[in-house]
């Protein structure tokens, strides 16, 4: 939440050009930004320079003008510009990370692992969720053979959150063969069936148990850092592939060439690990009720696990200028301009220029107000001025309003 010493003012624009030197506040579009001189019609596309006064302006949604105070250059205090970061989740490994590590294979063995997580909900009490996997290994235990039974059993606890927030996915340290013969991958996302389809789009599907085998691998992507899946059937008909538990990545069509096979016999042989990542909190977000956060998770495993590594490979980061940032900002402001109604009993329309599934880039500056006077003396008063604009695809907005607040030359 934003802490304010007095008041900020904030601004959401499109990515569309900065008004030009020749161009009035009449000629704004929707979700263009303008910057004014005092005494000014047209608009100031330069850089600002001691003593002047000015004023930033955009058109909203529903067609009127806002406009922040005056505000003279030589009052500002500092000022800072800051392009879209994307949000990065929490992610650990048990045993094999893609570069090092393993599990320390044990026979007949009782693996047991915890996991304590805190995300964006509140938990009577203060504490903390935790869910658990288990597996117990064979009387000759392979790296592959916990993982596989590890990352099994943490889906199925997961799944059974709603939404999901924590996957799991198997590491394998052999290098794969390149799959051919097999087709495009199509894989949906909570499903474990993968459909092979014609790399050229026609009619008549490859065969798909041309190259792989049940009990083999199938790895999509061609890094060690990439997730595999155990095949445990082969439909050639239909050209359908079964994988040991759902696909946990994005639904898409994975090229052939971007998939790799590893038979069962290197697998077994191979370093293994469990990947647990940590899925983005968006779903349920709602500016006002519910923030946007990432999920913290730590893992516990128990002495049964050996020697088996454990390590970081991600660490959490809510990123910079997301819609979500943008719009419970907005949201948050907004009472500054007359409409203070934060929470209510009743609907109260919040339109929120912010727009869901645009990125945005921001320009940040404080300034202060001496226009107040007491009897004696002046009377200082502090604002800030939040810009963020679409990131820029089309346009060259955040660029032009660095020019123009003498950020240019300044790198962040």
């Amino acid at each position: 939440m934003i802490s304010q010493s007095n008041v900020t003012h904030m601004l959401v624009g499109k990515d569309t050009d900065l008004l030009t030197a020749a161009e009035t506040r009449n000629d704004l579009a929707v979700g263009q930004i303008g910057v004014f001189l005092v005494g000014s019609k047209t608009a100031k596309t330069d850089a600002l320079s001691a003593g002047d006064r000015f004023t930033v302006a955009y058109k909203n949604s529903k067609g009127v003008v806002v406009e922040t105070p005056v505000i003279e250059y030589d009052y500002i205090k500092d000022k800072s510009a800051v392009t879209y970061t994307a949000p990065t989740q929490r992610s650990r490994a048990i045993g094999y990370n893609g570069t090092s590590g393993s599990i320390d294979a044990i026979n007949n063995n009782e693996y047991v692992t915890h996991i304590f997580w805190r995300d964006n909900s509140k938990t009577f009490g203060r504490g903390i969720p935790v869910k658990f996997a288990a597996y117990y290994s064979s009387d000759s235990a392979t790296q592959i053979e916990i993982a596989d039974g590890l990352a099994v059993n943490f889906n199925k606890n997961f799944a059974r959150e709603n939404p999901p927030i924590i996957k799991a996915e198997i590491l394998l340290s052999d290098a794969g063969a390149a799959v051919t013969g097999t087709g495009n991958l199509k894989v949906v996302n909570g499903s474990k069936y993968v459909q092979a389809i014609s790399p050229d789009g026609g009619t008549t599907p490859p065969n798909a148990g041309a190259v792989l085998s049940v009990g083999g691998y199938l790895r999509f992507g061609t890094a060690t850092t990439d997730p595999v899946y155990k095949v445990t059937a082969i439909d050639t008909v239909n050209e359908i592939i079964t994988l040991n538990m759902p696909y946990q990545g994005d639904s898409e069509v994975v090229a052939e060439a971007s998939a790799e096979y590893i038979a069962s016999a290197a697998a077994a042989s191979a370093a293994a690990g469990v990947k647990l990542t940590a899925l983005p909190l968006t779903d349920d977000f709602q500016a006002g009720v519910i923030r946007y956060d990432v999920t913290e998770f730590t893992i516990e495993l128990k002495d049964e696990f050996g020697s088996t590594t454990l390590s970081e490979l991600a660490a959490p980061s809510v990123g910079a200028g997301t819609y979500w940032e943008v719009a419970q900002n907005e949201w948050f402001l907004k009472g500054n301009r007359g409409e203070p109604f934060r929470v209510a009993d009743y609907p109260v329309e919040n339109v929120l220029e912010a727009t869901s599934g645009k990125v945005y880039d921001q320009v940040t500056f404080s300034y202060v107000d001496k226009n107040a006077r007491s009897i004696d003396s002046l009377v200082s008063s502090f604002g800030n001025v939040m810009i963020a604009t679409e990131d820029e695809s089309v346009s060259t907005v955040h660029t032009d309003l660095k020019t123009v607040l003498g950020l240019s030359l300044i790198i962040f």
